[in-house]
């Protein structure tokens, strides 16, 4: 029992310890805390500068290269393919190039957009062997895609390579397609349809 009553007079005597200074102390005087004040800065005076229409043309026309301009045209005659089987394919070159000449950068329309090119590599009456051509060439990492169109009443297929800004990519690329395939492709300029 006594041990009991000792053990209570310690807990009351941390707890008055603990206590004590939160009823019995006064709290010392904040100190106000004084804000600066800042004073609105004036108006600045802005002059304002003329307008006036962006720069549209940032290239010389006149250092460019003139690139002689190919209709669309039929030029490969229908379904005249024959895969030549003494010789492979060699897979597409889509490695970027520097451009070091000007022959080699792009040319611009009226509107200041590139122009692009693409090979046009034969003509199909049949949308599957079109196909199938397409889809050898993209198996060789070429940007292969069928387009069709009319002529007279007869729906034809055109197996393109491209869009490219350079020509002289499909210029380097259309012995190789020409050889491989029989033809005698042409390089038109790409019209988005």
């Amino acid at each position: 029992m006594v041990k009991q009553r000792v053990v209570g007079f310690i807990v009351l005597g941390a707890l008055a310890v603990i206590f004590w200074p939160i009823v019995f102390v006064s709290p010392e005087p904040e100190q106000e805390l004084v804000l600066p004040i800042f004073e609105m800065p004036e108006r600045p005076v802005v002059a304002m500068s003329e307008r006036r229409e962006p720069v549209l043309e940032r290239v010389d026309r006149s250092r460019l290269p003139t690139i002689e301009r190919i209709a669309p045209s039929e030029g490969v005659g229908i379904d005249e393919v024959t895969i030549n089987p003494s010789l492979e394919l060699s897979a597409a070159d889509t490695a970027p190039r520097s451009q070091d000449s000007s022959r080699q950068r792009a040319d611009f329309d009226d509107q200041g957009l590139p122009v692009s090119w693409e090979l046009q590599v034969a003509t199909f009456s049949s949308t599957a062997r079109a196909e199938e051509i397409a889809l050898e060439l993209r198996g060789k990492g070429y940007k292969a895609y069928v387009s069709h169109f009319r002529r007279r009443d007869q729906r034809l297929f055109r197996v393109m390579i491209g869009p490219k800004l350079q020509k002289q990519r499909l210029l380097e690329m259309q012995p190789v397609i020409d050889d491989y395939f029989s033809v005698k492709s042409i390089i038109v300029k790409f019209v988005p349809k």
